[in-house]
């Protein structure tokens, strides 16, 4: 989790009694109604810097506050800006609009001479990703009696500058795309144990003499010093089969099963530029779903259906748009694909069925499906 604390040097207060007068020069700012301003606006410009997210965790606005009148508690209301104003500039009279936001605080007599943070992350938000214009922030106060008054950088008094906080998660960075597959691939099998307890699942591999390996998938191994299990422990009567994940080239469920849609995977990561990235990222770009195929994997297996999903990683396949069937193969180990007229044509080139001739022996993954 990264932080990272946002000065606000760009404030002002505007004052009905001075509608004409520009205050920025102020070491404080008002926010009320007070017996020489009467009504008072806090309006600040706040320049975010150049964040590697949309979204941060938190945003929050701190100020120091210098004065506070009346008994109750002061209700300090964060507005939306939604005109360009420059606060070098403005007036009462020349004040841009703005519109309330659901984030505020009441200020009391204890926050006197402390810093208060009032949570605006909402709005920071919708700054950073777009859907709200960054036009700056306006305070008031909603009770029409009293008034707040918070200290600006004219003060000179760097504890109390204005300032906006934000905590933000910086997603993780794969130096391996490979590596993510082998992630999105553990990640997927934990999930069929869980969905499927009990189901004697074909688990197919790179080799030349083992088609399948049959069982009930009990465990996926982690030695202590992994971050997540790479070793699929099935076991049939007895006896354990442990396959690599590397070796997997597809996982299929007895006939007859539907794909389970509460099934997730991993979001889309950050790759650092090089070839596992541009094989990753092609075999995800490459095939639309529904896209009829024959997917050949390791050395003797295919599986011909549609492509049902297709996830960075792993390629879903089944036999109709109902998921029937479902057969989940990662893309690091198909060695072929051959595919219908819809996506040559889209590719540009030959719109007939693939002339591709797949010569030898195979083992087909459901060879008596209809």
């Amino acid at each position: 989790m990264s932080n990272i604390t946002v000065n606000i040097p760009d404030t002002t207060f505007v004052s009905s009694a001075l509608a004409t007068s520009n205050l920025s020069f102020y070491p404080t700012m008002y926010a009320g109604t007070d017996a020489s301003y009467l009504n008072c606006i806090t309006l600040m410009n706040i320049i975010l810097p150049t964040l590697p997210v949309t979204h941060v965790d938190s945003a929050t606005l701190n100020l120091a506050v210098i004065t506070k009148t009346g008994v109750a508690p002061s209700p300090i209301i964060v507005n939306q800006v939604t005109s360009a104003f420059d606060a070098s500039t403005v007036t009462y009279n020349t004040m841009p609009s703005f519109t309330p936001t659901a984030s505020g605080i009441n200020i009391t007599d204890s926050d006197l001479y402390a810093i208060v943070q009032i949570d605006v992350t909402p709005l920071i938000n919708g700054w950073l990703d777009g859907s709200i214009v960054n036009d700056g922030i306006a305070l008031t106060n909603s009770d029409g009696t009293t008034v707040v008054v918070f200290t600006t950088d004219n003060i000179g008094y760097a504890p109390y500058f204005p300032t906006l906080n934000l905590t933000y998660t910086v997603p993780p960075v794969y130096d391996s795309a490979i590596c993510f597959s082998y992630e999105q691939l553990a990640n997927l099998i934990t999930q069929l144990m869980t969905l499927y307890p009990a189901t004697v699942m074909t688990i197919y591999t790179t080799g030349f003499n083992v088609a399948g390996i049959n069982g009930i998938p009990v465990e996926l191994y982690a030695s202590p010093d992994a971050t997540y299990g790479t070793l699929a422990v099935l076991t049939d009567e007895g006896s354990n089969g442990i396959v690599p994940l590397n070796q997997i080239t597809a996982i299929a469920l007895p006939d007859g099963t539907v794909y389970d849609p509460t099934i997730t995977y991993l979001p889309v990561p950050n790759f650092y530029a090089g070839c596992d990235k541009n094989l990753i990222t092609s075999w995800h770009d490459y095939f639309p779903l529904s896209t009829p195929a024959t997917v050949y994997a390791g050395a003797l297996i295919s599986e011909t259906g549609i492509v049902y999903k297709n996830e960075y990683g792993l390629l879903i396949m089944a036999d109709d748009v109902t998921g029937l069937n479902p057969v989940f193969m990662p893309v690091i180990n198909i060695t072929c694909v051959t595919t219908a007229a819809t996506l040559s044509a889209e590719k540009g080139v030959k719109t007939s069925i693939s002339p591709l001739l797949i010569s030898g022996g195979e083992t087909e993954i459901r060879p008596n499906k209809k």
